[in-house]
């Protein structure tokens, strides 16, 4: 085969039969890139214009567009112009596989695969070896480059990382030892911190018989892992370590925990044995591509109770952890896709904030999460494969066990249909419950109990207990009574749900009037699991109601599923007696309900008031008084106290809860008890970065609302203001806060005013206004110092600092700060004095003080860890590596920017993530790692870029001119 006609895997490159054809003028060139990087695709008019012209395009653009494009006719060979095509609105340009490197690399590489997976490994190394040499540098590296490549480049990037891996793990399993050294040093001089490469290369030297080296090399990656990231190797280096040096290892670096969602498995479980163990041995075999399982079967065959029981068994072969999600299928609102994306990627360390909007982004985020992990994830209840496929790994060893009532012939799984039970494992449950004893003694009448359940598992259980529940009853009288009822209900229902309907009404009429209200109670909360104190809430009793929720547990009507963090049992009740305790919830009068309901909304709005008085971070928003009296006595008085000693966790807790509680407040019209609710709620949003949460429940209060003009309406609006500052929406920012501001002043709330006043400031001082920032914040603080308020004060204080500093004013600022500084340490407000050492840092580096601005930023990074705010601290990080880089510590710049790089990306705080990565690639191509520094720069570009600020962006972009 000839050399390719295209290049774009290092420089632009033009051939014709070999020689270099030459094609001047950027415009030209990025034209042709941008064809390219789509070949036989459609490239429109606007995505070019875009490319060409990202600041604007001038009124010319599609006619200057036209002229390059001729300009290129002129300059391919004739065989390429001959596939550049003019397209409405667009243009194509057709090419074949080895015409352009790109698509010869990836053919090559997919060669390379299909020989590895035949076990052909030697035609596989040639074939890797081969894709590989088609790459001469970065992509495109020398045309300027264009956000919209970024998609194109970052895949091209990402399959030679990942093929560059895949030849270096072939070459070890050859032995091909001397080529594989090299590569591996290498590929670790670009990314010194990967600790699977540290871990080949300590192996391949130690099976080469340079044992020596080895320990060398081993020692090396210590060195660097220490330095850089300030921790030990984990236990996979440090297992080969020990074998290089023949000992245990030196010591044992704390482990993470891994995530464990799984609802507690039943002690009793019982029968199913075929099942358990086709699931068992089928989930062992994920490795190299996730394995899928799919249990479907009628409603209250066990579904969900196998999948659970079956997941606790398998546990130890998925050690990064297990997810676990109620799809809700069967209920009256199936959860979408993208929401139960976002609660995973929630459980696997994403905060809210870094989810993207996009469900196919948030699949996609998703996957790459899981690529190189091994998790079991168990979806329960789903409604169908359209809902369950985009909650698929698509790598890895991760393994997927769903739960369905519905069989789903277009899930690539394995299917496990789940009939009725045997009759001896129905029986054996049966015995389980009522005693072996008395089924010897009934156990004809046990038959009859077990064909009038229908050998369905949860029917059984209910009917089992009920006999437990009533001593004097024999079997014989359960038979007839569940004979009886079925007989009542005729042919209602299908499958299971018949049986279960007649052991729940069965078990329902009998039931004392205190549980008989909790089931009926069911019917109106959420369909999360609940606490206990919350059903006493709403059934509105007082401790007598806790006797009625273990009534429910003893017959089987509910389930504990675990402890929240708070150490309190979480309740659930099953989908079929849920939908019956909704039937029967409506035979409650109108008013009966409305009460149960505002008084769940109002006692989680009086704890929630309760916990953000006891939150170790104070908001800026306008709350409402902590007072408690509204709560009844009982378990939710007695659990306020826990609120106050622990709100974050109670938050966190209770966080679907609250969410689920202000659209409730909505649907029920009660805007004014919504807008409570969604306000005290902000805070925590603000502390644990759950930013999508805050944005829809502020949205939907204010959607809500007839009017904005209250408190309420200005403090949402407030709100949604910081919410915007934080996301880089300045102008969103500024109106929000503008008319938060206009509406207190209105309204005669000066606190609220200033409140808004420095959020407004703020905005100002980021977009580099100062002088506006300034006289806003100094209005804010005469509104604080008018109205008494000495936290608001110190927030004031801060910020007119802030402006002086940013002006190179150290003296100036320093009074500001003093004053800030006694406030927040008067008040209390441990969050506000971090804060203000932070800006008292950059006092001391403006007067040439660096070992005091050092000392500030440890006290402040102090804080904010003892205080768990991430956010914060991964500000401090950043400022304390630009200290670190100013007197020459690139070492220790490296090792915090890395640490702060990630919180930010992971927070989407896209300002801070930009300046980072920025950080980062001046360190890199400082100590010589130009392509590392390349990769950050361009990561860099592409965010500026992104948040449309043009001169960051070319600052960044004439940086990385000059490295060509």
């Amino acid at each position: 085969m000839g050399e390719p006609t295209f290049g774009v895997l290092g420089p632009l490159q033009v051939k014709a039969h070999g020689v270099p054809v030459r094609i001047g003028g950027s415009k030209p060139r990025a034209v042709l890139a941008t064809l390219l990087l789509q070949p036989n695709g459609f490239v429109s008019l606007d995505l070019l214009t875009e490319v060409l012209w990202p600041g604007g395009a001038p009124r010319s653009a599609v006619a200057n567009v036209r002229t390059y494009v001729r300009t290129l006719r002129l300059r391919l060979p004739p065989e390429a112009v001959d596939g550049l095509r003019t397209e409405p609105s667009g243009y194509s340009l057709d090419v074949a596989p080895g015409q352009v490197d790109m698509l010869l690399f990836e053919q090559q590489l997919a060669a390379a695969r299909a020989a590895r997976e035949r076990g052909e490994d030697a035609a596989a190394l040639r074939a890797y070896e081969s894709a590989l040499g088609l790459w001469r540098g970065g992509v495109l590296q020398d045309v300027a480059s264009s956000v919209v490549w970024d998609p194109a480049i970052t895949r091209l990037e990402g399959l030679r990382s990942l093929a560059a891996d895949e030849c270096l793990e072939l070459r070890l399993r050859l032995g091909d030892y001397a080529h594989l050294v090299s590569g591996l040093r290498s590929r670790l001089t670009e990314s010194p911190l990967r600790e699977d490469l540290w871990r080949m290369l300590v192996h391949a030297l130690n099976d080469a018989g340079r044992s020596a080296e080895a320990r060398s090399a081993y020692a090396e990656a210590e060195h660097v892992i220490a330095a850089e990231l300030g921790i030990g190797p984990s236990e996979p280096l440090r297992a080969i370590g020990a074998e290089v040096n023949g000992y245990a290892g030196r010591r044992r670096a704390a482990t993470p925990v891994p995530v464990c969602q799984l609802p507690m498995d039943i002690p009793d479980f019982t029968g199913r044995a075929v099942e358990v163990a086709d699931l068992e041995a089928l989930l062992s075999t994920a490795g190299r591509q996730p394995v899928v399982a799919a249990v479907s079967g009628p409603p209250g065959a066990g579904k969900s109770t196998l999948a659970v029981h079956v997941a606790h068994r398998v546990r130890d072969a998925f050690p990064d952890g297990q997810l676990f999600v109620d799809l809700a299928g069967t209920s009256e609102c199936p959860r979408e896709a993208v929401d139960v994306l976002a609660e995973m990627l929630r459980g696997l360390g994403v905060i809210d904030s870094a989810i993207p909007g996009e469900p196919g982004e948030r699949a996609a985020m998703f996957r790459s999460r899981l690529a190189q992990r091994r998790f079991l994830i168990v979806l329960d209840d789903a409604l169908d494969s359209a809902q369950v496929s985009p909650l698929l790994p698509g790598t890895g060893g991760s393994a997927v066990l769903v739960s369905s009532r519905r069989r789903m012939p277009g899930l690539p799984a394995h299917a496990c249909p789940l009939g009725l039970m045997r009759h001896d494992d129905a029986r054996a449950l049966f015995g389980a419950i009522v005693g072996a004893d008395r089924l010897r003694r009934e156990g004809a009448d046990a038959d009859r109990v077990l064909a009038e359940c229908g050998s369905v598992p949860l029917a059984v259980r209910i009917a089992a207990s009920r006999l437990v529940n009533r001593p004097g009853w024999s079997v014989g009288t359960l038979a007839d009574s569940l004979r009886d009822e079925r007989g009542r209900l005729g042919a209602a229902g299908s499958g299971g749900e018949l049986e279960v309907r007649a052991g729940a009404e069965l078990s329902y009429r009998h039931l004392p009037e205190p549980a008989a209200h909790a089931f009926r109670t069911f019917g109106d909360l959420p369909d999360d699991a609940v606490p206990g104190w919350l059903v006493a809430v709403a059934t509105g009793c007082d401790s007598d109601t806790e006797g009625g929720l273990e009534t429910l547990l003893d017959e089987h009507l509910v389930e504990v599923v675990g402890r929240d963090q708070l150490g309190l049992n979480r309740y659930r009740m099953h989908d079929l007696l849920r939908s019956y305790a909704r039937e029967i919830a409506l035979t409650d009068n109108q008013e009966i309900r409305l009460r149960r309901r505002l008084r769940v909304i109002d006692a989680l709005t009086v704890l929630s008031r309760s916990a953000n008085a006891a939150m170790p971070t104070r908001f800026l928003g306008v709350l409402g008084e902590p007072d408690e009296r509204g709560l009844p006595d009982g378990p939710a008085h007695a659990v306020a106290a826990t609120v106050r000693a622990r709100p974050v966790d109670w938050f966190e807790s209770e966080h679907r809860n609250l969410v689920a509680a202000v659209d409730a407040a909505v649907r029920l019209g009660r805007t004014d008890r919504a807008a409570d609710l969604a306000i005290e709620l902000a805070g925590f949003f603000d502390m644990r970065g759950y930013y999508g949460d805050w944005l829809r429940t502020h949205r939907l209060v204010l959607d809500a609302m007839p009017h904005h003009d209250d408190l309420r309406a200005a403090a949402l609006l407030r709100n949604l203001g910081q919410l915007h500052l934080y996301q880089d929406r300045y102008p969103d920012a500024l109106a929000s806060f503008d008319r938060a501001r206009a509406l207190f002043a209105e309204l005669g709330h000066p606190t609220g005013e200033a409140i808004a006043a420095v959020g407004a400031g703020s905005v100002h001082r980021v977009v580099g206004d100062l002088g506006t920032a300034l006289g806003t914040f100094t209005a804010a603080l005469q509104d604080f110092a008018a109205a008494g308020d000495r936290h608001g004060e110190a927030v004031a204080r801060n910020a007119i600092a802030s402006v002086w500093l940013e002006r190179k004013d150290p003296e100036t600022a320093a009074g500001w700060l003093r004053g800030a500084l006694e406030l927040s340490r008067a008040n209390g407000d441990r969050h506000r004095e971090a804060q203000v050492r932070r800006r008292v840092a950059v006092l001391h580096e403006l007067r040439g003080e660096p070992q005091s601005a050092r000392g500030e930023l440890e006290r402040a990074l102090g804080i904010f860890d003892e205080l768990a705010d991430l956010h914060c601290a991964a500000y401090v990080q950043q400022s304390i590596a630009e200290l670190c880089l100013r007197q020459g510590d690139a070492g220790e710049a490296s090792a915090l920017l890395i640490g702060a790089l990630a919180v930010q990306q992971q927070l989407g705080d896209r300002r801070a993530e930009a300046r980072v990565a920025g950080l980062l690639g001046e360190l890199h191509d400082a100590t010589g790692r130009k392509q590392t520094a390349r990769h950050y720069f361009h990561r860099s570009l592409a965010t500026w870029r992104r948040l449309g600020l043009s001169d960051e962006a070319g600052l960044v972009d004439a940086k990385l001119r000059s490295m060509r």
